[in-house]
């Protein structure tokens, strides 16, 4: 069994793997699939934004970009119209030279857009949104409305404070929840409605601290109440103050510490391994996945075929970061409506490119040039036969070119769940470090602590000022329409910034499959925590039916 040089991990190769890769005509990697991950992860800011100038107007707008590194900035409206032509930078491939350096030079000198927005409004401080309007510090959303500081979110509304969940409203702080109404502080839900602190409940309505519930109502710990108790009981808890809301998530998570955790939370699959895949059927190793066949080591994906790659309703991919609604594409980046794409990034509507970057609605392009489909392929042929002889074919982009620091791409959040943030691990692969000025020195805050306790006491002068987060030190500010949401809702002001509080739910975002045993009946499971970080009993699919209550 091979080891992989960057991760120290061993791992083989599934003929499902090895199969695929053939029809690219790749080498199968030498590198272990978290590795290839991180490799991806390391082209994409995860949320960070910055003040910077559009070059072509001049006007103030935010950017995914750092701007003392990337100053050359469109507005991603100009850029994504046809006034924007990506093919101005078009060059001639030169054999004499690797096919990286030549691209990595290309991209330095093609404008990048701001953000990645597409059919969405008042979302100017998102990035990576479709479809979605009305919403505040919102990262990888789709089809969402109002919305404040969410990432992976689809088809909700009204909530804040929300990660992976899909078709909720009205909720808070809540992770892998589904079809949920007025549900707050709460994990892996589906249909649970006007309740705390819940875990892995199904079709519950007022219910507190509970976990492992199906069908309930008016339940604490567990303990079915009337609803004249029920009522009594969480009348007396002050869920406007911090201090008694702290005070309860202590008790909930003394509560969680005792009860078993579903490993896998898989259904509707057949020959699959992996954690959160729903009607998926002979997908190995993947996570967080839905309605795919055939995918491996797959994580975040919907509608999916034949692809290792992070997409939704993709066909045919490998090595890919952020496609969408494409077929046969490998070695990319961001790629929309577009097929037979090789080594590309921030592709739209276009087929057969190949070593292409921002181009829009074009066919068979080199470089961003076109060519006569027969010298196209020919063209083609070569510069692999090339990147054969470089060594770079079947390889992905080099880290040490990513667009983004490693503290401020997603390969920070799999290098933390995984590795521990091992130094000498980062040093593996080459990510080159954040040396850019710490946000807190940049503003005069004010602490945390002088939030009042009760947002029942509060009024919009909070609105404005810059506090600094207990625990990391980092700057936040409450906008309007947040503070507003505490209020009418009766829930305690935040001492930590959004960032930080997304920071605690990195297990949570796209996890990898770790291999445990389950704690009932002894075989073999995935699960998507690291057995070695929890102490909860950890369940098969099938033991953990038989438990709910």
């Amino acid at each position: 069994m091979p080891i992989c040089p960057l991760t120290g991990l061993p791992f083989e190769h599934h003929e499902l793997e090895r199969r695929h890769y053939e029809r690219f005509g790749f080498p199968v990697p030498e590198i272990h699939p978290i590795a290839r991950r991180i490799q991806k992860q390391a082209y994409a800011n995860a949320w960070d934004l910055y003040w910077t100038t559009d070059a072509r107007t001049g006007k103030k707008i935010l950017s995914c970009y750092d701007p003392i590194e990337h100053p050359i900035v469109y507005d991603h409206t100009y850029w994504m119209s046809t006034d924007f032509d990506a093919r101005d930078y078009g060059r001639q491939f030169d054999f004499s030279r690797s096919f990286f350096e030549q691209y990595v030079e290309m991209v330095a000198e093609i404008p990048k857009p701001n953000l990645v927005i597409l059919s969405s409004e008042n979302v100017d401080y998102c990035n990576n949104l479709y479809h979605t309007k009305n919403s505040y510090l919102c990262f990888n959303t789709l089809g969402c409305e109002n919305i404040l500081y969410g990432s992976g979110v689809f088809e909700s509304r009204d909530s804040m404070n929300f990660y992976n969940c899909g078709k909720c409203e009205l909720c808070y702080v809540c992770v892998k929840c589904l079809n949920c109404y007025g549900l707050y502080w709460s994990e892996f839900c589906v249909d649970c409605n006007d309740s705390k602190f819940l875990s892995s409940c199904r079709d519950c309505t007022n219910c507190y601290q509970c976990a492992n519930l199906s069908h309930k109502q008016y339940c604490i710990q567990n303990i079915q109440y009337s609803k004249e108790d029920y009522d009594r009981i969480l009348g007396e808890i002050d869920f406007s103050s911090r201090r008694e809301t702290e005070e309860e998530k202590k008790k909930w998570s003394t509560f969680l510490q005792e009860q078993p955790l579903q490993a896998q939370q898989n259904a509707g699959c057949e020959d699959s391994t992996g954690v959160w895949l729903r009607n998926c059927k002979s997908c190995i190793q993947c996570s967080s996945l839905t309605n795919a066949e055939n995918c491996f080591w797959v994580w975040g994906n919907n509608q999916a075929e034949n692809s290792d790659s992070s997409t939704v309703d993709i066909r045919y991919a490998t090595n890919t970061y952020g496609a969408v609604s494409s077929q046969d594409i490998a070695q990319c980046l961001w790629i929309e409506q577009s097929y037979s794409v090789l080594y590309s990034q921030y592709v739209i509507q276009s087929h057969d490119c190949f070593g292409c970057f921002g181009v829009k609605k074009i066919d068979h392009g080199i470089f961003n040039k076109n060519y006569p489909v027969i010298e196209y392929e020919q063209l083609k042929d070569r510069i692999i036969g090339h990147m054969k002889e470089t060594g770079e074919w079947g390889q992905y982009f080099p880290v040490q070119h990513a667009p983004f620091p490693y503290e401020k791409s997603s390969a920070y959040m799999t290098m933390v769940v995984e590795f521990d943030d091992d130094p000498k691990i980062v040093e593996n692969f080459g990510l080159r470090r954040d040396v850019s000025r710490e946000d807190a020195a940049v503003y005069q805050t004010i602490s945390a602590s002088q939030i009042p306790d009760s947002s029942a006491n509060v009024d919009d002068s909070l609105i404005g000022k810059i506090f600094a987060c207990e625990e990391t030190g980092r700057p936040y500010s409450i906008i309007k329409q947040e503070l507003s949401f505490y209020k009418k809702y009766k829930l305690p002001l935040p001492c930590i910034s959004w960032r930080t509080a997304i920071e605690k739910r990195y297990p949570f975002f796209y996890p990898v499959p770790h291999a445990a045993r389950c704690a009932n009946c002894a075989v073999l499971i995935c699960s998507y925590l690291r057995p070695d970080k929890t102490t909860r009993r950890l369940l098969c699919d099938a033991c953990f039916s038989t438990l709910m209550l």
